[in-house]
């Protein structure tokens, strides 16, 4: 019997077979190449995702290494951003340009510096360092104490200098009174 060649090569029992192989092998190929970009989509989206997650941890981590160094915990620093973002900080916080007052600075009370505390008007125990200029405190050196609750401590001078800028605390935000206060 003679083989008859049709549009898909070869005609009769052989050709049906042959077509429909071939038919199976496009659709095969063009699963394949939907399955190769949903894999590819899937890829990209494991990549994103996965750079997101870095970054939060990155700016956690440096959340948290903030909070230790300043001493405060993540909430009031969180709670600090969130008010300079919906602007009720009203400027005092991150480089605040209102100055305290210079009768505000002199009046700080000053003490001394001691490494084991153990009488009135030294300090030391838990603060060890300056949070401005982050360098130790040394053993007999006078230290300027903020109003706030917390008594926070810093070199004479850098406090100076900051409240120069700002009449906040530079840990707790705790305000002291600007020259345009009405005493």
């Amino acid at each position: 019997m003679p083989v008859l060649l049709g549009s898909h090569g070869l005609t009769g029992h052989h050709g049906a077979r042959a077509a429909a192989h071939g038919r199976r092998q496009e659709r095969a190929r063009a699963r394949g190449g939907t399955r190769q970009r949903r894999r590819l989509v899937w890829l990209q989206q494991q990549a994103t995702t996965e750079q997101m997650v870095r970054r939060q941890i990155r700016g956690l981590m440096s959340l948290h290494l903030l909070a230790l160094r300043l001493g405060v915990d993540i909430e009031t620093i969180l709670a600090c951003l969130q008010e300079e973002a919906n602007g009720s900080g009203a400027g005092v916080w991150f480089g605040a340009v209102v100055p305290a007052s210079a009768a505000a600075v002199a009046g700080l009370e000053k003490r001394t510096f001691v490494v084991h505390a153990t009488t009135e008007g030294e300090c030391g125990g838990d603060t060890k360092e300056c949070a401005i200029c982050f360098e130790d405190f040394e053993d007999g050196e006078e230290v300027a104490v903020m109003p706030c609750s917390h008594r926070h401590e810093f070199h004479v001078k850098c406090i100076g200098k900051w409240l120069g800028r700002s009449n906040t605390c530079p840990l707790c935000r705790y305000q002291l009174p600007t020259s345009g206060d009405v005493q």
